[in-house]
């Protein structure tokens, strides 16, 4: 190849000159061909250049592997082992601008995610460094050998060449954005920025484009390729950036037509008039008392997953403290991630996730007043459930139904719900084998294991994507028809960056199913992307967590959202905390609109009769009254059917009222707070004081020493061990901190 910048630049001007002249067609890439006259694209590459010149104002440009969609894949093929396959396909029944594709299969766990590749070596065409390309593709993920693996690729443009020493090199990556795309179940057009790098020392340099394929073993669709080569315009990389890789979604903006709604719905259905009532010892109404409404936890269910392989086989450690004193600040149930999955509860995943330690998890939430879910009990991959499938039908199905009993049994009585049935729709393995009837035998055994659980069915392809929705739909409404007993219908929200669902289309979804008059959950809420230094990313992933929350609060027949993306320890850019505890962008929205602006924290005084009305979110409260040197609590669940709430000052009230002690002649022994009964003690070695009153127990009196001496020197001059909430000092915030961690 000549690399000399002038000639390539004659080169250029040689093949636009005959390509207006209608010869593009003999000149090219191979037996491909370069193609720059409208006449020779056929209806996709004539409508994806017609939509970047007139609607985004790009020049033309020159197709670099042709002007056909069967030109660049016969130009790609899949390299790799023998797990992987290359099959063309028909698509043009698909609702999308291309008529065929391939499928790409790696059916091996490969080594690494370059073992295989799919790749179109450019044979007759060179680069000069600064050059701009643009690399098009549908694509589509279809499958992975494991739920908890993304089906993922990355794009790359490079040069192969000869090292000076005669070895073979492959340049850097000249894709500058995105690179990296995880693809839903749905087709979806992606673009790739190339912005041509400077050369290494080498000779006989090729250049190629091309996707790894081996992160997982999984199937990936791939059509509507095309390469454009801008090199001879004056369009930038940036410019390309700016107007083709956006993370935007229908309804992101502000003045989004379903936002106010979503918004008017949420005071109607997740708010509630409260009305506090105030007496004295007698019994008589108290005006002009001092009443705080003060919230402690939501009704609605802000739950995340609880991750056992990031502290199951540390739980004495430091960072495991921080762990679990961090996750009780942010949620208010509980799910473990997969430990109560048959394979892992075998044992078959080592120390950190197994039955013992989920059981020790579980006992802890427990015991922190969690309200915990159980995942899951049915899962027809045969791995998963511990099966060979090569038995009898009869000896299947008695393992299907045992598995489901051995947990669901023992934790009766301590689980909330269960999901029952999880990817049905996804993995129906075993009902393919022994017949779908089965599947109410299941459900009828988890009833009778655990019947004060509420049994969900759980899918994925919902929300985040389409492609099950009609199947889930129609396999629901045969349960229920069979009266299987379906308490609840999960959507597993595992949302990517590429390809997120507008809000008003979420809502269209929890209408449909809604109708099914069960409760609704979003069961495993992320948003995913390749990279945290994209700040575009960055700021969508943001909006989107707004977004995702916003439409299912305000929905009347969505229950709870479970945040799957709690701390990263590993480099996932999904989670709300990083590895050293800094809460992210996405993290900071979600604590914004939890604890923000859904939540409240009202004072005022009672009128003639003794009475404070506001209104608030519904949820559990701490309600203050104060009448001179008389305080009295309650901590109260508010809801539509809560009526007025009395506070009696000087009363006890058992987590109600506190006696007035303005007479009591017993002094403060030597180190506790005013009216403590000894020094403050930290009694699980977190380093805060969680006895605030120094009697040996957490209880409510210890909110109430906190909330009356939180301005105290005492306390502000030893702030670290009353700083239930982390932010570095101490105030309101601190005491309803202690309350969500001794009274969830």
């Amino acid at each position: 190849m000549n690399d000399d910048g002038d000639s390539h630049s004659d080169r250029r001007t040689f093949l636009k000159s005959i390509g207006a002249l209608g010869a593009s067609t003999a000149v090219g890439t191979g037996a491909i061909g370069s193609v720059t006259a409208d006449e020779h694209l056929d209806q996709y590459h004539r409508t994806l250049r017609e939509e970047l010149t007139d609607e985004r104002g790009l020049p033309a440009g020159e197709f670099v592997y042709g002007g056909t969609e069967k030109a660049p894949l016969d130009a790609f093929s899949h390299n790799g082992g023998e797990g992987g396959t290359e099959t063309e396909m028909d698509v043009s029944a698909d609702d999308v601008p291309i008529t065929i594709a391939d499928r790409l299969q790696v059916t091996e766990t490969p080594e690494n995610a370059y073992a295989y590749t799919y790749k179109g070596s450019i044979d007759d065409r060179s680069f000069s460094q600064g050059d701009v390309l643009l690399g098009v593709a549908y694509l589509r993920g279809v499958d992975t050998a494991s739920a908890d693996a993304e089906v993922q690729t990355q794009a790359g443009f490079k040069w192969e060449y000869t090292n000076p020493d005669g070895s073979t090199g492959y340049s850097s990556n000249m894709v500058v954005s995105p690179a990296n795309v995880s693809p839903g179940s749905d087709w979806q057009r992606h673009y790739f920025v190339v912005e041509i790098g400077e050369k290494p020392d080498g000779s006989e340099f090729q250049p190629f484009f091309e996707f790894w394929t081996g992160f997982t073993a999984q199937t990936i669709d791939f059509g509507g390729m095309a390469l454009i080569d801008y090199s001879d315009t004056d369009v930038t990389a940036g410019r390309l950036n700016e107007l083709l890789v956006s993370y935007d979604y229908d309804g992101r903006g502000a003045d989004a037509q379903w936002r106010q709604a979503a918004h008017d719905r949420i005071e109607k259905i997740r708010k509630t008039d409260v009305e506090v009532e105030v007496l004295d010892g007698d019994g008589n109404a108290v005006a002009d008392a001092d009443v705080e409404v003060a919230m402690a936890e939501h009704a609605f269910d802000f739950g995340g997953e609880f991750t056992l392989s990031q502290i199951g086989d540390r739980w004495d450690s430091d960072v495991a403290e921080t762990y679990r004193r961090t996750w009780l600040e942010n949620f208010n149930k509980g799910v473990l991630t997969n430990a109560l999955k048959v394979s892992p509860w075998s044992g078959e995943w080592g120390e950190a996730v197994n039955a013992d330690t989920a059981r020790r998890a579980i006992q802890w939430l427990l015991d922190n007043d969690v309200p915990t879910r159980g995942h899951a009990l049915v899962w027809e991959e045969w791995d998963w459930m511990n099966i060979d499938a090569e038995q009898s039908d009869a000896a299947i199905n008695d393992l299907v139904t045992e598995r489901i009993r051995t947990r669901a049994s023992e934790f009766r009585g301590d689980f909330v719900e269960w999901d029952m049935h999880n990817h049905p729709i996804w993995q129906p393995n075993i009902r393919e084998q022994i017949g779908r009837e089965a599947a109410l035998e299941w459900w009828q055994t988890a009833h009778d294991a655990a019947p004060d659980a509420q049994m969900y069915v759980n899918e994925m392809n919902i929300i985040a994507g389409s492609s099950y929705r009609d199947p889930y739909d129609e396999f629901i409404t045969w349960l229920m028809d069979n009266d299987a007993g379906v308490e609840g219908i999960g959507f597993m929200g595992h949302f990517d960056i590429t390809n997120l669902t507008p809000p008003a289309e979420l809502l269209s979804v929890f209408d449909r199913f809604g109708e099914h008059g069960v409760p609704l959950q979003i069961t495993e809420f992320d948003v995913q992307m390749d990279t945290r230094d994209d700040e575009a990313k960055v700021e969508a992933q943001a909006d989107y967590v707004r977004d995702v929350l916003t439409a299912a609060f305000s929905h009347k027949a969505v229950e709870g959202v479970m945040s799957w993306c709690f701390w990263d320890e590993s480099g996932e850019p999904k989670r709300y905390y990083s590895e050293d505890w800094t809460l992210r962008p996405h993290g900071e929205e979600y604590q914004r609109l939890v604890f923000e602006e859904w939540w409240t924290e009202e004072s005022g005084t009672t009128d003639g009769d003794g009475v404070y009305a506001t209104d608030g979110f519904k949820g559990t409260y701490t309600i203050t009254a104060t009448d001179g040197d008389q305080t009295a609590e309650r901590a109260v669940e508010i809801g539509d059917d809560t009526g007025t709430v009395t506070v009696t000052l000087g009363e006890s009230d058992a987590g109600g009222g506190q006696k007035d002690d303005s007479d009591d002649e017993t002094e403060t022994p030597p180190g506790a707070l005013p009216g403590g009964e000894g020094p403050p003690q930290d009694l699980d070695g977190d380093g805060r004081h969680e006895d605030v009153d120094g009697d040996g127990d957490a209880d409510i009196a210890d909110l109430r020493s906190l909330l009356n001496n939180r301005d105290s020197g005492m306390v502000q001059e030893n702030a670290g061990a009353y700083d239930f909430d982390g932010d570095g000092d101490v105030d309101a915030g601190d005491v309803l901190a202690l309350f969500r961690q001794l009274y969830r």
